[in-house]
């Protein structure tokens, strides 16, 4: 985006002093600035993946609701424009809004302490959203009804697009054997809706929470929250541990369960669950991806990357799928 269109932005809000924008993060969804207005700090952040009012307005409606539950945990507060709403939008079109920025720092998976909190975190946001009602309808339906979502895709359109690029064609094997995976799961996803389900978060993880010292302290990015099985929560978060060598990636997955367990507990069911919606959620990015490739928005390298990673992923769960569900029973039940 222009920094001229940036600024026609911000002058939608009415500040009380003099506004500069100051150096800070970006997410990989949405067009973030800091904002100094004084002695005060704000976020804009504009999104880039989609010009639906009603997400925007379902995310600020969590958010205001759980402000005024005052959950022991700091989330970002919309900040009304001059028009009195909280959605604004660029002179493209695209959507905007400004949020109260929450002082802190990216926690990070090196400190042992992040994923400890993480994992309490977690399961104090769960208990919080648990007691959410909201009159708005979520927009995302759940995870185990992926191949109803991507119906079009599975069954008519990927064999087609795995032979329409050299970059897909060289992750072809890995692809087919990702497609029989998401055939393979089809009954197994129909027992899951019968899971304690709730409002989720939907993305949480590291990056899109706020630390303070060895704490965590605030939870950003509300856009994808959603009525789903509740122990999904605890997935989004574990996926991310599988970047590195295999005992960091147990010791994260020990470490982060250490922490929800302090704050929150599972049904055997749930637990026992837990392998297969770890599989359900890797498939749901890649083919969340794939979509956008088809749309022209992501590069074809990037969803590459994803195929390796479900394939990859997938592989783990089945091979240390009883192992996986010993910490789980040890740690969450």
């Amino acid at each position: 985006m222009k920094e001229s269109e940036i600024a026609a932005l911000i002058e939608q809000y009415p500040f009380e002093a003099e506004w500069i924008i100051v150096p800070g993060d970006s997410g990989m969804n949405n067009t973030t600035r800091m904002i100094q207005a004084g002695d005060e700090r704000f976020v804009l952040r504009v999104y880039n993946n989609h010009r639906d009012t009603d997400i925007v307005s379902l995310e600020h409606n969590v958010l205001s609701a759980l402000y005024l539950q005052q959950p022991g945990f700091r989330v970002p507060v919309p900040v009304a424009n001059r028009a009195g709403g909280t959605i604004s939008r660029t002179q493209t079109g695209a959507l905007a809004a400004m949020y109260r920025y929450i002082p802190g720092e990216r926690p990070s998976a090196e400190r042992k302490e992040h994923i400890i909190s993480l994992g309490e975190i977690s399961a104090r946001l769960s208990s919080a959203l648990q007691e959410l009602k909201l009159s708005q309808q979520p927009i995302y339906e759940p995870y185990y009804k992926l191949e109803e979502t991507y119906f079009t895709l599975i069954h008519d359109e990927l064999p087609a697009i795995i032979q329409s690029s050299e970059v897909f064609m060289a992750k072809a094997d890995k692809a087919a054997a990702v497609v029989d995976l998401l055939n393979s799961l089809s009954d197994k996803m129909k027992a899951l809706c019968e899971l304690p389900h709730q409002w989720i978060h939907g993305d949480l993880n590291l990056s899109n929470t706020v630390a303070a010292g060895d704490s965590i302290i605030g939870v950003l990015d509300f856009e994808f929250c959603t009525i789903d099985v509740r122990a999904m929560e605890l997935v989004v978060a574990i996926i991310d541990f599988f970047k590195g060598e295999d005992s960091d990636t147990w010791n994260c997955i020990q470490l982060f369960c250490e922490g929800y367990g302090r704050f929150g507990r599972l049904t055997p069911a749930e637990a026992e669950a837990l392998p297969l919606l770890l599989k359900l959620r890797v498939l749901d990015v890649f083919l969340h991806f794939t979509n956008r490739w088809k749309e022209g928005l992501d590069e074809a390298e990037l969803v590459a990357g994803f195929i390796d990673q479900t394939y990859r992923i997938c592989g783990w769960v089945d091979q240390n799928e009883e192992r996986l569900l010993a910490l789980f029973r040890r740690e969450l039940l």
